[in-house]
């Protein structure tokens, strides 16, 4: 694997960063807490909405975007509203392998929530689009006095990690065939859309596989006009078809994302 999926992170290397101001897009005025934007969010009552409100901002993420990097003390929280940010292991070779995806369903960020103040994994924005960012120290007061999203953070905790262990069995186990089909349906949930911007190398680092191998069943999914592809993006054509095609894992984790984000009682 080309060391490029794991590019470092830090804005004093050159590199992007969302830290780093001229990278990154900032939208006027206060967040828009429309209901329909960040599933954690989308149900607190106003009082929280607007102690969110008063400490958030949003902006706009590009794709390779680091939020984090293994290791770096955990200085914002992203709640992603149209991007979707990938937690990456990072082997000592420079491989990385994603360990979860992270899209309107929740947040990055989420050790901070549990007492624990370093990155155990690299964030990254798989795919451009916008998130609220809220300071660290921010998020630590907010929760304070929040007590629907403290409730919210720690389903979406037992969600996080019910994804890691589907995710462990699901690379094990499935054919090559039937995980891509499940990371596109999972990519297009988290940003709303089945139209999204992604490479086959991105694809084959964010999977651990030969790019070959992506190559070669992007091809298989195209020919049976389950997805479109042109340089750069991805168009899901028939989803029931690409559902069908997937593993038993799509369903398992979007039965219990539903079951645990979706209700909140």
């Amino acid at each position: 694997m080309a060391k490029r999926a794991a590019r470092p992170v830090s804005v004093k290397s050159g590199r992007r960063s969302i830290q780093d101001k001229s990278r990154r897009a900032r939208l006027d005025g206060a967040p828009d807490l429309a209901p329909t934007t960040n599933l954690l969010l989308a149900n607190l009552p106003q009082a929280e909405i607007e102690a969110f409100s008063a400490r958030a901002e949003k902006v706009r993420c590009a794709t390779r975007d680091v939020m984090f990097d293994t290791g770096d003390p955990i200085t914002t929280i992203y709640f992603p509203v149209s991007a979707m940010i990938s937690l990456l292991t990072v082997l000592t070779d420079g491989t990385t392998i994603e360990a979860m995806t992270i899209g309107y369903e929740g947040m990055a960020g989420l050790p901070l929530f549990h007492g624990v103040k370093t990155a155990q994994s690299k964030g990254i924005c798989q795919i451009e689009g916008e998130v609220y960012r809220i300071a660290a120290d921010k998020f630590l007061d907010l929760i304070q006095q929040a007590p629907a999203l403290t409730k919210m953070l720690h389903r979406y905790s037992q969600f996080m990690q019910d994804s890691m262990a589907q995710s462990a069995a699901c690379n094990g186990v499935h054919l090559l065939e039937q995980r891509c089909a499940r990371w596109l349906l999972v990519s297009s949930d988290a940003v709303s859309d089945g139209h999204f911007s992604l490479t086959q190398e991105f694809f084959a680092q964010m999977l651990a596989v030969r790019r070959a191998g992506i190559t070669t069943t992007m091809g298989a999914l195209e020919r049976k006009n389950l997805i479109a592809t042109r340089y750069g993006s991805i168009t899901i054509v028939d989803r029931v078809g690409l559902e069908k095609l997937s593993c038993e894992c799509y369903k398992t984790l979007s039965d219990r994302r539903r079951d645990l984000l979706n209700n909140s009682d």
